[in-house]
């Protein structure tokens, strides 16, 4: 059998399956823990079967940088979509996606984001995108970390874009700090644009935290970024 192919039917397989499984076992958590937080480890229980299962191997190192007493803004470059499975699944936190509405429709997987606490957000709106901007600083005030990729959309060769300010913002309202994350291998697995499966591994590098304090918001921005260039030249 063509291994893509064998790969790629048992990935949405498994999607759907563990969508049914978890999603409805994150909607019923939900009932006993209204904070979200036992439905988000449903949640990233999914995402890290999803990945054991599908072959794709995620390596995470740094860990002694993210912060176990406080939240945190987990600044991310953006690769693909396992960099959502292997971030929710391996970051050993609380967290809570932003995430765009219509995502929030699919039967499953949608109940369970509502279940566990992430955040919706309508492109185009600006006034609810507002609304999401001050419900995510509500969550980081609250204790939930968040993870950001200031790119704004998938990187479709592996080069880290220009970053948007949104992950500044929500920090200085927070008064959290923002971690830098490095994705390697990620783009890999799925193509932009692809929906063929090919397993390999999934790196990811936690750099340690900057405050507010250090820098203006331009200054740390352009220094995360600058570290996930270094570190993705480093792998290369």
């Amino acid at each position: 059998m063509n291994k893509p192919f064998y790969h790629t039917v048992k990935f949405w397989t498994l999607i759907i399956s563990l969508s049914i499984l978890l999603g409805t076992a994150a909607v019923l958590a939900r009932l006993f823990d209204r904070s979200g937080s036992t439905s988000h480890n449903i949640a990233s229980l999914w995402c890290r079967l999803l990945c054991q299962w599908n072959g794709v191997e995620v390596k995470v190192t740094g860990l002694e940088h993210i912060l176990t007493d406080k939240s945190q803004i987990f600044v991310s470059n953006h690769q693909g979509y396992f960099d959502i499975f292997a971030l929710s699944g391996f970051l050993p936190v609380q967290i809570r996606w932003v995430a765009k509405s219509s995502l929030f429709k699919i039967p499953f997987m949608g109940w369970a984001m509502t279940a566990a606490g992430y955040i919706r957000v309508e492109r185009g709106d600006r006034k609810k995108s507002y609304q999401a901007f001050m419900q995510t600083v509500e969550k980081v005030k609250q204790g939930s970390s968040v993870i950001i990729f200031p790119e704004g959309t998938r990187s479709e060769d592996g080069t880290v874009g220009p970053f948007k300010k949104g992950s500044n913002l929500i920090s200085s309202r927070s008064n959290s700090p923002m971690v830098p994350v490095t994705i390697v291998g990620s783009g890999d697995i799925i193509k932009k644009g692809s929906a063929i499966i090919n397993p390999g591994t999934v790196q990811i590098i936690i750099s340690p935290p900057i405050t507010k304090h250090e820098k203006d918001d331009g200054q740390i921005l352009n220094s995360i970024r600058d570290t996930i260039c270094d570190n993705l030249k480093t792998m290369s």
